[in-house]
């Protein structure tokens, strides 16, 4: 009875008792030592394949994770350009409109016969006739010096105008000082542009009737003789005006120009 609870284990010949024994637990079969051997292979496979492949593929996912955000970050930069650029397109046709102005007065040569025709309509349209205006005189077109045209721009150009001339005009024009009032501010509102830098204004001296004396052998008269009537435009007053007008070359349009 004392050996009841070895029965039913068998002792190799030469062995201690409990040799095969580890630590109470039955001995592996040939299954078991198959089965634990696969399972040490697979998890140094799937060990092997961590460090080999997984690993790598993982820093990889990293880079690419990292990429993808400066991607994301400058197509956000991209699309607030975009956006800037939509809003200036949105702008063109007030910007095109605000040039085509500024071409007309500062066109990019003196063009003197319609400048003639610009003046004349002006003195008309305050009531002065063509043969009161006189001794109109254009003068050849100079250079602007750097220092007066330093902050001059266009809508939309960045860059500052560079080039601009001046001509000298003048002109002498009669008629009452209402009419030369309004034919100056006329000329202040031309198509063109026109600075007015001096006025001279010459008024006419009043006409008197005149007095003659005459002589008889009895006695002494004096005779007052009617002044002759004088012209409808004796009593105009006569103004020398000079000023100046501009010239520019034509900027490009930004918008044209690339095509």
């Amino acid at each position: 009875m004392a050996l009841d609870w070895a029965q039913g284990i068998s002792f190799r010949r030469g062995r201690a008792p409990g040799a095969n024994m580890r630590r109470g637990m039955p001995p592996l079969t040939p299954t078991a030592k198959v089965t634990a051997i696969g399972a040490v292979g697979i998890a140094a496979a799937l060990a092997v394949s961590y460090v080999a492949v997984l690993h790598p593929r993982g820093e990889q996912v990293g880079k690419v994770d990292a990429q993808t955000a400066q991607v994301a970050a400058s197509n956000d930069a991209l699309r607030s350009q975009i956006s800037a650029r939509q809003a200036e397109q949105a702008q063109l046709p007030q910007l095109e409109k605000i040039s085509s102005a500024i071409d007309a007065r500062f066109p990019a040569s003196s063009q003197q016969a319609k400048m003639f025709q610009m003046v004349t309509a002006a003195a008309a349209s305050a009531g002065i006739a063509p043969q009161y205006l006189t001794n109109l005189t254009v003068g050849v077109p100079t250079s602007v010096s750097a220092s007066t045209n330093s902050s001059a721009h266009l809508p939309g150009v960045g860059q500052q105008i560079g080039q601009v001339a001046s001509q000298s005009v003048s002109l002498t024009v009669r008629g009452t000082a209402a009419d030369i009032r309004k034919f100056v501010a006329n000329l202040e509102q031309l198509p063109r542009a026109f600075e007015v830098t001096s006025l001279n204004l010459t008024q006419p001296l009043p006409v008197t009737a005149s007095t003659t004396a005459g002589t008889t052998t009895a006695t002494t008269t004096t005779t007052t003789t009617p002044a002759v009537p004088a012209a409808p435009d004796a009593n105009f007053d006569t103004a020398t005006i000079s000023g100046q007008m501009f010239l520019m070359p034509t900027v490009a349009n930004p918008t044209t120009a690339s095509k």
